[in-house]
C-alpha cells in the first residue's frame, strides 16, 4: 500500500511508504558499564555488524523518568528529592531540580522528546567541560552515540556552539531524518533519532529526540545493495512525481553526491511509539537551481537499500553557510 502527503513547494517534502510485515524473533535489552566515551568510541568499529545482514528492528521510544535523569547526572542516591518541583503544563511534563550551585529543568513533551536545561548559579564552567558533562550524561542514560559528531557555531548569535550527536544501533547510524505520511489529522509521523548540546550564557541545553530501545529483532540473511546511481535516480523520480521538477535541470553540483547507509524507519509498530527500522540509504545531492543566485539547494531522500524506492524526499535551501560547521570525532581527542 502506498500513501502520499500533500506537497508544499518550499518545504518540498513528499513521502511514500509500503507496509512491511514484521516477524518478532527474540528481544534485546542492552546495558553497558561506563568505560568512558573515548574508550567506547574506539571499539565501535569492532562492534559494528555488516549492514547487508543486519537485523530488521522493532524499536520503542524511551520514556525517561526525572529520577532516572537525575540519577544519571549526579549518581544514584546523590541528589535530594525534596529539591524537585513539578511544573506540568498542558503540553509538557516539567520537573525542576533546584540545587545549591545549579538548577536542572527536565521537560518532556510526549514520549521521546526530552529537553534538559542546566543553569549554573555561580561560576560557569568553560565550554569543553559543559560539552563533556552533556556527553557523560548521554552515556549514563545508555544512549549510544556515534564517534562522528558536528559542531555548528552560530556566527549571527554570539558564536553560540551547538553540538549534534547521531545515535547508533549495532554500530549502524540511526537516521536523524523525519518524515510524515497521510493527511492532516490522520497522518503518521516518523521521527529521526539524535541528540544536541547547545551552549547557553549560563549553562547548556540538551535536546534528545526519540532515543529508542530494541524490543524485537527479525533476522535478515543478506541484502543486495543497489548502486549509488540507482539510489539517486530513485530520489530524482520522487522529485519529479511530487513536484514535476526535472532534477537534472536544477544543475546538480559535480562530486557533491553523498550516500550513507543508515537504519531508517519504514513502518509503525503495533503499539504506540514503536517503529520498524530497516537498512536504507540516505542520499543527498547539492544543486545550483539558479545561475544568478549565490544560495545552494539540495535534494535529499531515504531510499530502500535493495531497490530504487524512495520513502521520502526533501528539496531545501542549504543553510550550512549561515553556520561555521566542523565535522569531528570523539576518538580524535587527546
Amino acid at each position: 500500500m502506498r500513501k502520499r502527503i500533500s506537497v508544499c513547494m518550499l518545504a518540498a517534502m513528499m513521502s511514500v511508504t509500503s507496509m512491511y510485515s514484521f516477524v518478532a524473533q527474540g528481544a534485546e535489552n542492552e546495558t553497558e558499564q561506563e568505560t568512558g566515551i573515548e574508550q567506547e568510541s574506539e571499539t565501535q568499529a569492532e562492534e559494528a555488524v555488516d549492514p547487508m545482514s543486519a537485523d530488521r528492528l522493532l524499536m520503542r521510544a524511551r520514556d525517561f523518568r526525572p529520577s532516572e535523569i537525575l540519577d544519571a547526572y549526579f549518581g544514584e542516591g546523590k541528589w535530594d528529592e525534596a529539591l524537585v518541583t513539578n511544573q506540568d503544563s498542558l503540553i509538557s511534563e516539567r520537573n525542576e531540580y533546584d540545587g545549591e550551585d545549579r538548577t536542572i529543568l527536565i521537560s518532556q513533551s510526549g514520549v521521546g522528546f526530552l529537553a534538559i536545561i542546566v543553569t549554573y548559579k555561580n561560576e560557569i564552567p568553560d565550554e569543553e567541560i559543559r560539552r563533556q558533562e552533556g556527553e557523560d550524561l548521554l552515556q549514563a542514560l545508555n544512549i549510544d552515540i556515534m564517534d562522528e559528531y558536528t559542531k555548528q557555531t552560530d556566527i549571527a548569535n554570539g558564536d553560540r556552539a551547538v553540538y549534534t550527536y547521531y545515535l547508533q544501533q549495532d554500530g549502524i547510524k540511526l537516521s536523524p531524518e523525519g518524515y510524515s505520511i497521510g493527511g492532516e489529522g490522520d497522518g503518521t509521523e516518523y521521527y529521526g533519532q539524535l541528540a544536541k548540546i547547545s551552549m547557553e550564557d549560563t549553562g547548556y541545553t540538551m535536546l534528545i529526540q526519540k532515543a529508542s530501545e530494541v524490543v524485537e529483532r527479525e533476522s535478515v540473511s543478506t541484502r543486495q545493495r543497489i548502486s549509488d546511481e540507482d539510489a539517486l535516480q530513485a530520489v530524482y523520480d520522487a522529485v519529479w512525481n511530487g513536484l514535476q521538477i526535472p532534477p537534472l535541470e536544477t544543475n546538480p553540483i559535480e562530486d557533491s553526491l553523498q550516500v550513507e547507509i543508515q537504519y531508517i524507519p519504514i513502518d509503525m509498530g503495533t503499539n504506540e511509539d514503536e517503529y520498524v527500522y530497516d537498512i536504507g540509504l540516505y542520499v543527498k545531492q547539492m544543486i545550483d537551481p539558479s545561475s544568478g543566485s549565490d544560495q545552494l539547494w539540495y535534494f535529499a531522500g531515504l531510499v530502500d537499500v535493495t531497490m530504487p524506492y524512495c520513502y521520502t524526499f526533501t528539496m531545501a535551501v542549504d543553510f550550512e553557510e549561515d553556520f561555521q560547521t566542523e565535522y569531528l570525532k570523539i576518538s580524535d581527542r587527546e
